[in-house]
Formats: structure tokens, C-alpha cells, sequence
């Protein structure tokens, strides 16, 4: 469990999550093509919270959420998640990444995600996600990445 921060190291955790946020999208054309609107609103130590509008490039011939774009929010925000821990500007590689599909959004829909780090150590990160649309829970995700070498810039 993350240990609290002080406001002052939130305001650091969330500058260096935004820019991280913004260097991703920049240099992902999936992140790009599908998250560039996703919008932060809390970032504390290992806490990641946002908020994305559905349009049409998110949601599957059915019109709902596509389970790419689930996957996609999942592997974005895990590793924002993990950068909040400890300020490391590089969040690992995927291990191994679990999402359960629970309900739908649409087009129109503001669903909220919250990414959470269980565990941030040596070797590997553990974090869980939940996307929601109002107090649905429309898809659960649990991603653990391989951190080994990733340098924490606070402590």
C-alpha cells in the first residue's frame, strides 16, 4: 500500500505524470490515435485517476467500448500509475495483463478510470485499473510489468 504524500509532492507527482502522459501520446500512434483526450484529474502516489469521452474511434461495429480501447486505457494508465509511485520516467514492459469486460459505454459516455499500484518494487509493478461509466464498472484490468532498471526519481 503507498505510503501518503505531502500536497507539495502530489504537485511534483502530477507535473511529472503529465508530462510523461504527454510524451507517451506523442510518441505512440495508438496512444495518440485513442487517448489524446484523456484528461487527468488526481494524481497522488500511486494513485491515477482520468477521465476519457467516448467518440466513435472507441467503440466496436456494436457501439460500445471496444475491448482494444479497454486494453489500450489499461496499458496507458498502469504505467502513469507507476510513475506516480516514485517518479520514474520509464514504467516497464508487460508481463502480464488481465481485463474483465463487466458492462458497456458509448459514444457520448465520459467513463472514469482509476489506476492503482498495489506494489511498485525491484522487479515488478502490480497495478489494477477500473474504467467506469457513472458507478458502473465497465471493465477491470490488472497489468503487472517489469521494472527492473527503471530508475525512481523520488523516494
Amino acid at each position: 500500500m503507498p505510503v501518503p504524500s505531502s500536497p507539495d509532492e502530489d504537485v511534483i507527482r502530477t507535473n511529472l505524470v503529465q508530462r510523461l502522459l504527454a510524451r507517451l501520446v506523442s510518441a505512440s500512434p495508438i496512444y495518440a490515435s485513442t487517448l489524446s483526450t484523456l484528461a487527468l484529474s488526481c494524481v497522488e502516489r500511486g494513485l491515477v485517476l482520468a477521465t476519457l469521452t467516448l467518440t466513435p474511434v472507441h467503440v466496436n461495429s456494436r457501439g460500445s467500448l471496444h475491448g482494444a480501447v479497454s486494453a489500450t486505457i489499461v496499458d496507458l494508465v498502469t504505467g502513469l500509475a507507476i510513475a506516480s509511485w516514485d517518479g520514474r520516467g520509464s514504467t516497464g514492459a508487460s508481463v502480464d495483463m488481465h481485463l474483465s469486460y463487466l458492462s458497456t459505454a458509448a459514444v457520448g459516455d465520459e467513463v472514469q478510470i482509476e489506476a492503482r499500484a498495489q506494489r511498485v518494487g525491484g522487479s515488478l509493478a502490480f497495478v489494477t485499473v477500473r474504467i467506469m461509466r457513472g458507478q458502473e464498472v465497465v471493465t477491470l484490468g490488472q497489468h503487472t510489468k517489469y521494472v527492473k532498471g527503471t530508475a525512481p526519481a523520488l523516494v
